[in-house]
């Protein structure tokens, strides 16, 4: 059995998730290959949780959406964290790793999700 990466939380990944037009993606779900940042990592049963981050500023900004501010490196343009399309999903999905999210912006995205999974 090959060794699986092992990813911590706060990561940025791009993650394969499914694609559009097909069986794999249902009504509003993100799909594509899509950059999104873990929020917790089970290495040792080879699943990451992951929050998937888009460009696309929503038209009816919600409290589940994180604005996230370009940095030049890791965004490079401002992005949303899509903390209502929370996922499960295997490591073998992620093609590489982008870069590291804030120690601040992790929060943001903590504080939410605790709110919208009422935890």
């Amino acid at each position: 059995m090959s060794k699986q990466p092992e990813f911590k939380t706060g990561d940025i990944v791009y993650v394969n998730l499914g694609k559009i037009n097909s069986k794999e993606i249902k009504g509003h779900e993100q799909g594509k290959i899509r950059p999104c940042v873990i929020i917790k990592s089970l290495h040792l049963i080879g699943l990451i949780i992951i929050v998937p981050f888009t460009s696309k500023k929503p038209k009816n900004p919600h409290f589940f959406y994180v604005k996230i501010e370009k940095d030049g490196k890791s965004f490079i343009y401002d992005s949303y964290a899509l903390c209502h399309q929370i996922r499960t999903v295997s490591i073998d999905r992620v093609s590489q790793k982008k870069g590291i999210l804030s120690t601040q912006d992790l929060d943001k995205i903590r504080f939410v999700l605790s709110d919208l999974l009422e935890l």
